[in-house]
């Protein structure tokens, strides 16, 4: 049985190391490329349509660190609508890496003091 890939060994964005919350993170991870739809055309038969789709990184439980300023260096990221480069390295040892932005809030929640984070960009690749 092979290692249980859903678990995050490193995550960083502009070299900057952040610490993934919790042993079974369910971060959702899309490469990007292409999706394809099928429709009928009035005759019966199919027509297949691609449209180009983003990659995204998406439901990631951040800790917020304030003695090394996390909130403020993700929040001075999105601020200037960076992208910039994310690695992201899971328990099975690989590790996806593309040039993503931060989108959505970012919001520090004070009970667990982490961050839910979404990254988007045009396409992840496995190095």
């Amino acid at each position: 049985m092979g290692v249980r890939a859903g678990d995050i060994r490193q995550l960083t964005w502009f070299g900057k190391e952040l610490d993934v919350k919790g042993e079974d993170a369910n971060v959702v991870i899309d490469l990007g490329g292409y999706t394809s739809e099928m429709g009928i055309n009035g005759n019966g038969t199919s027509h297949d349509t691609q449209r180009r789709k983003k990659a995204t990184v998406s439901d990631v439980p951040v800790s917020i660190d304030d003695d090394r300023g996390d909130l403020e260096f993700l929040q001075g990221k999105q601020d200037t609508n960076a992208f910039g480069p994310l690695n992201i390295t899971l328990a099975s040892g690989v590790t996806y890496s593309g040039s993503m932005k931060l989108v959505g809030e970012v919001r520090k929640s004070t009970g667990d003091g982490t961050a839910s984070l979404t990254w988007e960009g045009a396409k992840l690749e496995a190095i």
